[in-house]
Order: C-alpha cells, then structure tokens, then sequence
C-alpha cells in the first residue's frame, strides 16, 4: 500500500504511533532524524514550524533501498502495541491519504525513513512544503538502528549523542558501497567534523 499527504508540523516532530500514550520517557534521539521509543518513534523535521509532504509504503519483505533523490537515509525498528501504526502530528492525528502501517497488527516492523530538504530553512517556519519524506514499513523482529545515507544533521546528532549510541549499537551502511575505503573516507569526515564543531 502506497500513499502521500502534506502535512502541518509543530516543534520539529511528527510521530508514528499507535492511539496509545507515548513513552517520552524511551527516546533514543541519537541519529537526528529517526527517533525509535518503546513502541512509535518521532521523525525530526529541519523545519520548527509549517507543512511537510510524506509519503508512506507497507512492503512485506523489505524493498530495495532507493536512495536516488534522497539526502538522509536510516533504518530503525518500530514497535506497534495496538496494531493501528500511523503517520501523525499534533495537529492532524492521521492524515487521511496515510495508510495505516502495520496491516499485520501488533508487533515489531522495521522502518526506513528517507528524508530530503531537511537543511533548507533550519529551525524556520514554512508555508510551503520545502522537506518531503518517504516512510517505508515492513514486518521485522528488532535489530540494530542503521544509516544508510548521512547528512551534516545526521553526523552533528550522532556525535552530540555518543555516550547514548553505543548502548544503541548504530552501524552504517551505503547502498553504494560497504568496503574499507568507504569506512576509512567516513572516519575521515567525522573525524574533522568533530575538529570543526570543537573549532567553533
């Protein structure tokens, strides 16, 4: 099931979550975009205030990556407690055009959120729609969080958040490439960005 909305965000969220209390207390802020609770998790957007467009997809098995056309790229797993996962703000509990993302019920899925505009207008507000997100779902037990494709956003939380990332185990992945030179060209990048931030 495929579907897309544009949505109204308020304090840089949105959520996926069932009709049930959110667990603030569980947050696992660390990769800066996708934020796993207990069950649910927050999306963070660049913007503070204004619409989003959001598109969502319910796979079983897990699809290809497509990264063309996206900035940020990460996997984290989600845990639905009622069985009714859905894409949802404050504002607008759940956008009518947004599937429900769980057809199977309670349990845990996996979740890929791709995100793209994040850095256009940080922290502003925006009439307009400048981000677009593509929120894919699939029935998975719960393994470790993943980058696939990161952004200056994406380094800036995880080194803001290290102390926390371990216990989460985060790994990192490319759908281009996963051999040694790509590991040492990462290092190299977090390494001066750390010298950057410490710089400032």
């Amino acid at each position: 099931m495929t579907a897309s909305s544009e949505m109204f965000v308020n304090e840089g969220i949105f959520g996926v979550s069932d009709d049930a209390p959110v667990p603030m207390e569980t947050v696992r802020w660390s990769n800066g975009l996708a934020a796993p609770m207990d069950h649910g998790a927050w999306i963070l957007t660049g913007i503070n205030t204004g619409h989003v467009r959001v598109e969502a997809h319910c796979y079983d098995p897990a699809p290809p990556v497509e990264a063309t056309g996206w900035e940020e790229i990460v996997e984290i797993s989600v845990r639905s407690t009622t069985g009714d996962l859905r894409i949802n703000s404050d504002y607008e509990i759940a956008p009518d055009a947004l599937p429900v993302l769980n057809p199977q019920g309670p349990g845990w899925y996996r979740m890929r959120v791709h995100a793209s505009g994040r850095s256009i207008n940080l922290d502003g507000v925006s009439d307009e729609p400048v981000e677009d997100y593509l929120i894919t779902v699939w029935p998975q037990e719960p393994t470790e969080s993943v980058v696939i494709r990161t952004s200056k956003m994406i380094d800036e939380a995880l080194l803001a958040n290290a102390d926390t990332t371990s216990e989460e185990t985060i790994s990192h992945a490319t759908p281009e490439s996963k051999d040694a030179a790509e590991r040492d060209r990462r290092a190299d990048a977090r390494a001066r960005l750390l010298r950057s931030l410490q710089d400032d």
